[in-house]
């Protein structure tokens, strides 16, 4: 068994999956990323990467946080409001930022704010609206 983040992000998130199976959901993440200026047209050229991953929306999600853990504990200088969701990240090839989408069940959700949980740049927590 191994003990990095990764892997135990991954086994608790299998684990929940298979006694709940409602509760783990596959997630795409979408970061669209400005290139260079076309005079021609007159727009900026964009490149949109995805990753693919799993993500649980916390039970009651909103601006309350996650336990006894606040969105202001979380993320002091975040300004919560009430139809924030906290969800938790996991499997993604790539780091969920301010402002990428997040599709989970066919919604399309903002991220508003995103941490790395540990800093081990393979288990997040973000609020998205």
């Amino acid at each position: 068994m191994s003990t990095t983040v990764a892997a135990i992000a991954a086994e608790a998130f299998t684990a929940v999956a298979a006694e709940l199976p409602d509760v783990i959901k596959a997630c795409t993440l979408t970061h669209v990323t400005q290139g260079t200026y076309n005079a021609t047209t007159g727009s900026y050229g964009e490149t949109t990467t995805t990753a693919t991953g799993r993500a649980l929306i916390t039970t009651g999600s909103s601006s309350e946080g996650v336990g006894s853990a606040t969105i202001k504990d979380m993320f002091p200088n975040y300004v919560a409001g009430p139809a924030d969701l906290v969800i938790f990240l996991e499997g993604l090839s790539m780091a969920p930022q301010e402002n990428d989408t997040l599709t989970i069940g066919g919604v399309v959700r903002t991220i508003k704010a995103a941490g790395d949980i540990v800093g081990a740049a393979s288990f997040y927590v973000v609020i998205a609206v």
